[in-house]
């Protein structure tokens, strides 16, 4: 599948270690990472199949707009089966932060995670070099605690998906964090628990394919400034920013130090700028 996928879905067995790569054009029709995860759910998980058993997944899916600079596009889908509905009906839950786009620019459209590790794992992708490490000393710690020893060992860029101690006992409630704060709930935690997944640690260097540049920056802009920056002065700075790419001069907020917003309430105050490193995961990846 050209434009917008990658074409392909990186299987992870917990159970066997095996990791393949699979054509993800076979799921075409069903647009979307919900589109995606329930059309794998349906398939592949038996009726009957309770949250824990060794025969349930986690399906990390992404769409089309993923990594592509789209506004709003920077979402993963997570699909498997409930731990704390009646009848453990399949559910989704949807975490931002980078992890998407890092699938993304990793390779891979879908990421199927299947079977249940002897011990605590956790998953390492860099581009196509995938592999399953120990976890057992990352067993027991938080997910900021965890994302910051796998970023030491792997590089600042990398985006962790981390479960911390409610996910390691099961809490049916628990969910998963990324770029520190970006959660992904619905028991999905749990899940990962069950499996002895401790983490996902994702980094990608390639970049998603673009039909036509010119006609996605045209369509960026008129969201960005026509539909959300038109009527939330706080969303899109007239100038570049440390922390934001998009800039518009059409702005109302200055967003530069020295400058005043003086409709402000209460009266004009500074809008000043944020002196924050901007990180690579802001880039735009145009092909």
């Amino acid at each position: 599948m050209a434009n917008g996928w990658t074409g392909n879905i990186l299987r992870v067995n917990l159970t066997t270690g095996n990791i393949t790569l699979e054509d993800s054009s076979k799921f075409k029709s069903f647009v979307g990472g919900m589109g995606f995860g329930y059309k794998i759910m349906y398939d592949e998980v038996p009726p009957g199949t309770k949250p824990f058993d060794e025969a349930n997944k986690l399906v990390f899916a992404t769409g089309p707009l993923t990594g592509s600079g789209a506004p709003c596009s920077s979402r993963v889908n997570i699909t498997s089966l409930s731990t704390f509905t009646k009848g453990n009906l399949v559910v989704d839950a949807h975490m931002g932060g980078f992890f998407a786009a890092q699938m993304k620019f990793a390779g891979y459209d879908v990421i199927i995670i299947e079977g249940k590790a002897k011990s605590p794992v956790w998953l390492k992708i860099k581009d196509d070099k995938v592999s399953l490490e120990k976890a057992d000393f990352l067993w027991g710690k938080g997910t900021r605690a965890t994302t910051e020893e796998i970023c030491r060992l792997t590089s600042p860029e990398t985006c962790v998906a981390a479960i911390g101690q409610a996910g390691e006992n099961l809490v049916p409630l628990s969910g998963m964090l990324n770029s520190r704060n970006h959660s992904g709930g619905a028991g999905t935690g749990a899940i990962m628990g069950s499996k002895n997944l401790k983490a996902i640690a994702v980094e990608g260097t390639k970049g998603v394919n673009i039909a036509d540049r010119q006609e996605m920056k045209r369509l960026n802009d008129y969201m960005m400034t026509e539909l959300i920056g038109a009527n939330n002065n706080h969303v899109v700075p007239s100038t570049p920013q440390s922390w934001a790419e998009y800039s518009d001069p059409k702005s109302r907020w200055t967003a530069r130090k020295g400058l005043f917003w003086g409709a402000a309430e209460g009266g004009p105050i500074e809008t000043g700028g944020n002196s924050a490193r901007q990180s690579e995961h802001g880039r735009l990846s145009y092909l």
